[in-house]
């Protein structure tokens, strides 16, 4: 072979690994098709509604008028006849009981942690560190959900634990000197502290407290909620969102039942969607980020095309739930948990099969028009076949585990697939 031909093969070869290395990095740097990754998601099939809540509420009628000391944060359960709160005859008289109070309990704790000497030995230091690390953690917890109030009981949990933590690991903590000087401390407070001028107010109900009152406790009768109109429950709320801000302090109120009512007014085709007894999920964004589950126990519509007034019954209760009167609120009716898949991902194909008819044993093909997406395998596309379970604006969210006797050709996505959202003539087995 001569020079002219070696090099014509030398030049034929290396413009081959050229054109070859181009077409990657090429394909690499401007692919013919764009892929997303299917992932699970929930979405939830709701109504969006402005909510009214209803609960049974007794104002505390004793005056409450001087220096007034509230014993309960809001929300905190207490029975018949507990001390809800104590009216001093100055405000001198109420620190100095309130400091009393404050060095009986240090004085308790002390105590509490001198009688656990004897039992140091046999305690075990694991367990007071699980609950010395549960009570940092609801600390955290509370400072992140701006709970100020509770913060002072969880700070001398935390010094309890840490001190039984010493000594049960055989620290002698000398206790006997501070809690000398605490009683002597508690002797001269009684002395300069007039017991016979403090009021007790006590709870005429068992219930919630709650230290504030919004004048809406006796809008709508608590035992008559079942009955509400749309027109009521719309009256309702324009008052109560006029006045939402009014709320007044120094004042105190008990929830006595642990159920309450959230009442909407909804549009038919919204009311359609709900039924009596149905167990539902409400979304209260502003004042709360727990779902509450709720349950429909009246729906009142007056003529075949108005509104209905919904009323939903609820038994969750905290702080926050107890304070709202008026909120936004979403009704969670359906929850859909699959993948998530881009609606321009989908497309309808043709397939056919081969069935074996039962009767005469012959075998014919059968087609039908299907939803699926193209995956990509390697470096080719496959067609897979999807049962669409919910359809959202932009997206759809196939089922998880398809039923195989829904697919018609067996085979459908799975979590991590990288699904095609943008391509041009996609078709199963294209290289890619």
């Amino acid at each position: 072979m001569g020079k002219v031909a070696r090099k014509i093969v030398w030049a034929f070869f290396v413009g081959m690994i050229l054109v070859y290395g181009s077409y990657h990095v090429f394909a690499m740097l401007f692919p013919s098709v764009k892929t997303e990754v299917a992932h699970i998601a929930r979405v939830y099939d709701a109504i969006d509604a402005d909510g009214y809540i209803i609960r049974d509420e007794r104002v505390i009628s004793d005056d409450l008028s001087g220096a007034i000391s509230f014993c309960l944060s809001d929300a905190d359960k207490i029975g018949k006849d507990g001390v809800i709160a104590r009216v001093y005859s100055s405000e001198s008289q109420g620190i100095l009981h309130k400091k009393a109070e404050g060095l009986e309990k240090e004085i308790a704790r002390l105590e509490n942690l001198k009688n656990f000497g004897g039992f140091a030995l046999s305690s075990n230091p694991a367990s007071i560190d699980q609950q010395s690390y549960l009570e940092f953690n609801s600390f955290i917890k509370n400072v992140n959900n701006c709970e100020f109030n509770t913060l002072p009981k969880h700070r001398d949990n935390i010094f309890y634990l840490l001190n039984e933590r010493q000594i049960a690991g055989g620290q002698d903590l000398n206790l006997d000197e501070k809690i000398s000087g605490l009683k002597s401390e508690l002797n001269k407070l009684s002395l300069q502290e007039n017991n016979s001028g403090i009021k007790k107010i006590l709870a005429q109900h068992s219930g919630y407290f709650m230290g504030t009152v919004d004048g809406f406790e006796d809008a709508f009768n608590y035992d008559s909620v079942k009955n509400i109109t749309a027109e009521q429950v719309k009256a309702l709320l324009n008052e109560s969102f006029a006045r939402a801000h009014s709320r007044t302090q120094n004042a105190a109120k008990l929830v006595v039942n642990s159920n309450w009512f959230v009442v909407c007014a909804l549009k038919r085709t919204d009311a359609l969607q709900l039924s009596l007894d149905q167990y539902v999920e409400l979304v209260m964004p502003l004042a709360s980020a727990e779902k509450i589950r709720a349950k429909v126990v009246a729906i009142n519509q007056s003529g075949e095309n108005s509104e209905s007034a919904v009323v939903f019954q609820c038994d969750y209760i905290d702080k926050n739930t107890l304070s709202i009167r008026n909120e936004p609120i979403k009704i969670n009716i359906s929850e859909y948990r699959g993948l998530s898949v881009s609606k321009s991902a989908v497309h309808e194909k043709t397939l056919s099969r081969t069935i074996t008819d039962e009767a005469t044993g012959q075998e014919k093909v059968v087609q039908k028009a299907v939803k699926g997406v193209y995956v990509r395998r390697g470096k080719q596309l496959a067609f897979r076949e999807i049962d669409i379970i919910f359809s959202g604006d932009d997206f759809v969210i196939c089922s998880l585990d398809a039923d195989k006797s829904k697919l018609f050709s067996e085979n459908t996505i799975k979590e991590y697939d990288e699904v095609v959202v943008k391509g041009r003539d996609l078709y199963d087995g294209k290289f890619v």
